[in-house]
């Protein structure tokens, strides 16, 4: 028999209540959507509609905080008291129906430019009561989401006089993160009282950060969406290589090559949509060369204590990097290939350098570093064909599968930050990238070749 006492209350009281309505949400929504008769079923009904989806949860920001602060009202000295866990399911069940009020103005054709309006509204007034109730009870500062709402509202104002309405992926983002920020927040002081989690400061940051994006994206050409993700990337890596250079900070410096991953990840993808500037592939390989080429570079260098070996291997890695680049750039220009590539020749540098930084980190064999750091460096520079993670890869992933995947990610280095875990979390990135290695090698396309050899 199933014994409760084993298990940590805030998974029965909190995520699995949460993760079965999210599931009923999207379980029921699927079915009525591949039935003929569901989906004229649910466009005849007013209150399915996403407009009045989106209305509905108006109010429910403040009714959230009002529910918990009678909690503590009631209750002052328990913070697991009933009315606590109310503000939270009631918070959690109308953050799920932005997802639903989406889903239904896709698959059942309900969409709307008024929708497209009124939809991020409905998620600022859900998002900002709490945030700022929680300033007010000095658990996150009150400065940031001041900012957070002042960049929030010039963006909703933008809307009055630009053309595309809809929410941008750093809108998107923006919301996740704060929606994630306020649950680490509950759970801290239902759960864990007295604890101080610094992640959710940090979190917070993310989101002034993306919210500042978001706004800033809404008012210039669409064609600088790529030019902007590959200037952050290159902010990241300057910062990155002052942090190793002036601060002996390299795990920092790492964390910054992995926000770096994201908006590499992304700018391809924008520039596949919306187009660039004419320099903007050349700005894309700077930073990339910058943050995955330099930043790793001096990594490894500090990670080996300024050694002949350092400084040998660091430099075979920047240059092995900076060549490919230059390759890939002619290559295509030979090629006369003018859009984005599907298949890389070599071991793509976001990869490499997710390898080499993290294995140059862990706290391992001299020797064993030094292998995987000269055999990913000749990866790069080799012909092996590797699909592109971010035009083959991701797409084919369903959205709600890349939601839970970066929550794991932001969770896993979140305790892998606290003390201790730090090369628990190290292990973490090199073994994940390391797969790449065999999941990311098309291997198709070598049996194509092997069998023209043969």
């Amino acid at each position: 028999m199933l014994n409760l006492e084993n298990i940590p209350p805030v998974f029965y009281q909190s995520v699995l209540p949460i993760a079965m309505l999210f599931a009923a949400e999207r379980i029921t929504l699927f079915r009525l959507a591949r039935d003929p008769n569901g989906r004229e079923w649910v466009r005849s009904k007013f209150w399915l509609h996403p407009n009045f989806i989106s209305r509905c949860r108006y109010p429910m920001g403040f009714i959230s905080v009002l529910l918990y602060q009678t909690g503590t009202w009631l209750y002052p000295t328990d913070p697991g008291n009933g009315w606590h866990h109310a503000g939270v399911i009631c918070f959690a069940f109308w953050m799920i129906t932005d997802i639903t009020d989406g889903t239904i103005a896709r698959r059942f054709q309900l969409g709307s430019p008024e929708g497209e309006s009124i939809d991020p509204l409905s998620d600022k007034l859900l998002l900002f009561p709490p945030l700022l109730y929680f300033a007010y009870l000095d658990l996150i500062p009150i400065y940031l989401v001041l900012i957070f709402l002042f960049f929030d509202t010039i963006g909703t104002l933008s809307r009055f006089f630009i053309v595309n309405k809809a929410a941008n992926l750093f809108g998107k983002a923006k919301t996740f993160l704060g929606t994630l920020t306020l649950v680490l927040i509950t759970l801290q002081q239902i759960y864990y009282p007295g604890e101080v989690w610094n992640i959710t400061i940090a979190m917070l940051v993310c989101s002034v950060f993306l919210s500042f994006c978001s706004m800033f994206l809404k008012v210039i050409p669409n064609y600088w969406y790529a030019n902007l993700l590959s200037i952050m990337n290159l902010i990241c890596g300057l910062i990155g290589i002052a942090l190793v250079i002036f601060f002996h900070e390299i795990g920092f410096a790492f964390s910054l090559v992995f926000l770096g991953q994201f908006l590499d990840l992304f700018d391809g993808r924008a520039a596949d949509r919306w187009g660039s500037t004419p320099k903007g592939e050349l700005l894309d390989d700077l930073a990339d060369g910058t943050n995955f080429g330099g930043t790793i570079s001096l990594i490894i260098i500090a990670a080996f204590h300024y050694s002949i070996m350092g400084f040998i291997l660091g430099l075979l890695h920047f240059v092995c990097t900076i060549y490919r680049l230059y390759r890939f750039i002619q290559n295509k220009r030979k090629d006369g290939v003018e859009t984005g590539v599907k298949v890389f020749s070599g071991l793509p540098s976001p990869a490499a350098a997710l390898i080499s930084g993290s294995i140059a980190l862990i706290e391992t064999n001299n020797i064993l570093k030094s292998v995987c750091i000269i055999a990913v460096s000749f990866l790069m520079i080799s012909r092996l064909p590797y699909i592109h993670f971010g035009r083959v890869v991701l797409p084919a992933i369903p959205k709600l599968i890349q939601v839970m995947i970066l929550t794991l990610i932001m969770m896993a280095v979140w305790v892998g930050f606290r003390p201790g875990n730090i090369q628990i979390l190290y292990w973490t990135v090199f073994l994940v990238s390391c797969l790449y290695l065999i999941l990311g090698y098309n291997w198709k396309r070598s049996r194509r070749v092997q069998e023209k050899t043969e």
